[in-house]
């Protein structure tokens, strides 16, 4: 699923990835989003924190060894910032990782990426695009409002 770019050796997760997903968050909402990555090596981690190029696949047995430590890394997450919407995009092994956070993300509007990878590009963009077109609204709204 992800397909990083080897000619950095040390960068933001966000620049290490290639794949389309990251393409197309790079391109357009980068700024108005909070991106977290699950690495196979890295776990969970803030798209903006630089890492060292890596070559390691997730496999069942490491998704089973992170999943422990995803888990308290997303509660640090969920406490720290009162999120109105969270898309979660993950392969199928990526998902065993994020088995045992699943109750964490309870008390949260969640939509979940699902399907082949077309699929779940299509959704993503979806999702943006609508959660782009509401901070347009809120943000005319608001300047509605001050002008009263």
């Amino acid at each position: 699923m992800l397909k990083k770019k080897k000619r950095l050796s040390i960068a933001r997760a966000i620049e290490l990835y290639n794949g389309p997903f990251y393409q197309i968050i790079r391109k357009n909402y980068e700024e108005t989003i909070d991106v977290y990555i699950l690495s196979a090596r890295y776990g969970l981690i803030n798209s903006n924190e630089f890492i060292s190029f890596y070559d390691q696949i997730m496999t069942t047995q490491r998704a089973e060894e992170l999943s422990g430590i995803v888990k308290m890394d997303l509660e640090k997450i969920l406490q720290l910032k009162d999120y109105d919407e969270i898309f979660i995009n993950l392969g199928k092994k990526y998902m065993i990782a994020l088995e045992e956070s699943k109750q964490l993300l309870d008390n949260y509007k969640v939509s979940w990426g699902f399907g082949q990878i077309g699929e779940r590009l299509h959704q993503l963009k979806n999702w943006l695009q609508i959660i782009s077109n509401e901070r347009v609204e809120n943000n005319e709204l608001s300047r509605v409002a001050s002008n009263y």
